[in-house]
């Protein structure tokens, strides 16, 4: 009698156990939405940059005007600009007022040793800012 007793309540649990299920439908509709969710956000995302059109190997030299040219010579703190050291804001001001006077000016970025990467990303950024499409990159650190 004690091993009916035994052997019902086993079949009892293997029949609980053996009804149990996981259903994985709602997490792979919630894993799905995510996916879609993220994939369609990320594409508002817009990125900002400076975008540079470098010349090919095959362009030859451009003559210009030397009172088109505005230099830039960026240091630690400020921005060297005809001998005057500004700040970023009143060079704003200069190369938007020359910009104003001549539409094809060019702006010409010397980047001395010992500045800060950063502080040539800062006045390409200016020149960004004061309108001026036409922008010159010069070695001044002797790089070979």
């Amino acid at each position: 009698m004690i091993g009916r007793y035994y052997r019902r309540r086993t079949e009892r649990r293997r029949a609980k156990r053996e009804g149990l299920e996981f259903d994985t439908t709602p997490i792979a509709d919630l894993s799905f939405n995510l996916l879609i969710f993220f994939i369609v956000t990320a594409s508002f995302i817009l990125r900002q940059g400076v975008f540079l059109s470098l010349p090919s190997s095959s362009a030859g030299v451009v003559r210009v005007d030397e009172k088109r040219i505005v230099d830039i010579t960026p240091d630690n703190e400020a921005f060297m600009l005809g001998g005057e050291r500004l700040g970023r804001d009143e060079t704003i001001a200069v190369l938007k007022k020359k910009k104003a006077e001549d539409d094809e000016v060019i702006a010409v970025i010397h980047m001395n040793r010992g500045v800060r990467y950063e502080r040539l990303v800062d006045a390409l950024s200016v020149a960004r800012e004061s309108k001026i499409l036409k922008i010159s990159l010069k070695d001044t650190m002797g790089f070979d």
